[in-house]
């Protein structure tokens, strides 16, 4: 599958009446926009990106529905015939795009942040103009950039939009979930109940996917079992990986295992976090 992003530089632009009213857009037909505009697969993800209260980013997701050339003048548009590639989009996040006003509670994921966190070297041009950006999982005519980039900004824009259910006591599982998550939206390599001999830690995260790689943080979730187990176990991936040791636990349990770590485990005291 692939995925776009469509730079309409500002959500108040005359144009976007478009998409604001039946989710249309479209591309001056020349080379690039043409063997781009033939890349796209409907069903695939599209990002919006363009100025919005200021601020420059990604501020909706959309799905592409369908795609096709223009036959006749489009009234939103100025020149109505000089856009004839065109794509209609479904928005996903927010539920509906119906105005500019539809964006006010969107966390968009910045220019700043496109163009140094994950990458995308378009987003690093000092002027943005009308374009067209295809992600793929494999080269080919029109792919602009690897579909890994766009899933990581995709992963981060959905968790900051995202509405989550609050856990007043989450157990174990669940804090597990979350850190692996977590991992995975920073791009790092998260794997869960990772062996060390013969125990396993809760979460692990790698800088490299390789076999050979060894976890750069390992966490333990401590709630009411046996923490001084958990520490061996934060202790010896320390010794062996070198790696930072993190402990996630409850606040009443914390004055205790400051304890454990000033005297049993005072080796790691400097490098073992302790999270509530």
């Amino acid at each position: 599958m692939r995925a776009a992003i469509v730079n309409v530089r500002s959500f108040s632009h005359p144009h976007l009446a478009s998409i604001y009213t039946e989710g249309l857009w479209g591309f001056p037909d020349n080379e690039r926009n043409r063997e781009r505009w033939n890349a796209l697969e409907p069903g695939g993800y599209v990002f919006l990106y363009g100025e919005h209260r200021g601020i420059k980013g990604v501020w909706a997701l959309c799905r592409l529905l369908d795609k096709e050339f223009a036959e006749k003048p489009i009234k939103y548009w100025e020149p109505p015939d000089g856009y004839p590639l065109l794509i209609r989009l479904e928005s996903v996040i927010p539920r509906e795009l119906k105005s500019k006003e539809d964006l006010d509670r969107v966390r968009p994921v910045t220019k700043e942040e496109l163009a140094s966190a994950f990458s995308v070297g378009a987003f690093r041009q000092k002027y943005d103009r009308w374009s067209l950006y295809v992600f793929g999982s494999e080269r080919a005519p029109g792919v602009t950039y690897s579909l890994t980039k766009f899933e990581r900004v995709r992963m981060e824009f959905e968790s900051r939009n995202s509405k989550m259910r609050k856990l007043e006591r989450p157990d174990h599982e669940q804090l597990k979930e979350v850190i692996y998550e977590m991992g995975r939206m920073q791009g790092k390599y998260a794997y869960k109940e990772y062996p060390i001999e013969e125990k396993r830690l809760d979460v692990v995260w790698k800088k490299l996917p390789r076999e050979d790689a060894v976890p750069y943080i390992v966490w333990e979730v401590s709630l009411s079992g046996d923490v001084f187990k958990d520490l061996a176990k934060l202790k010896h991936a320390y010794d062996l990986w070198n790696s930072i040791p993190v402990l996630v636990t409850t606040d009443e349990m914390i004055e205790r295992i400051r304890a454990w770590v000033e005297g049993s485990f005072h080796e790691i005291k400097d490098v073992l976090r302790i999270i509530s």
